[in-house]
């Protein structure tokens, strides 16, 4: 998955796409613990216990908080990583301002359970300077050995 897409779910997030805009035809039958879905960001696959992601946001979507709600949420998380994509780098570099070779990955969180890794990695890393998005010098460098070959 290319950066842009990865990355384009903070876009949606931030309000494209609501929970009222998902329709579901099956009808609710547990009546348990529900909670809220949540999407994140994290500059590593691997983050510390107790920290928090550099971008979040809940799509708006109530999810029981069990399996069946983390897998939903999840799904959510990962499908609205891959919709958008066309201004995710530069959505990113405006909320963050600077970042140097930053790699996001995808989280989810439901209910008041930690968060978890999405499987999603960006493959591309993010650079950017006072909120614009810069030609990373790791992209620089594979440029110009490229161009010696």
């Amino acid at each position: 998955m290319s950066f842009p897409k990865f990355f384009g779910f903070i876009l949606i997030t931030l309000g494209l796409i609501r929970a009222e805009d998902l329709h579901t035809s099956a009808p609710l039958i547990n009546d348990g613990l529900k909670g809220n879905c949540s999407c994140g960001g994290f500059p590593t696959s691997t983050p510390e216990p107790n920290t928090e992601p550099l971008l979040s946001q809940s799509p708006g979507l109530v999810v029981n908080c069990d399996e069946e709600g983390s897998t939903k949420c999840k799904v959510l998380c990962n499908a609205i990583a891959t919709a958008a994509k066309a201004k995710g780098p530069e959505i990113l570099c405006n909320r963050l301002k600077n970042a140097d070779e930053l790699k996001l990955s995808a989280f989810f969180k439901i209910c008041e359970k930690p968060w978890v890794y999405a499987d999603m990695t960006a493959d591309e890393n993010l650079c950017c300077q006072d909120a614009e998005v810069k030609t990373c010098a790791s992209a620089d460098h594979l440029t110009t050995m490229t161009n010696k070959e």
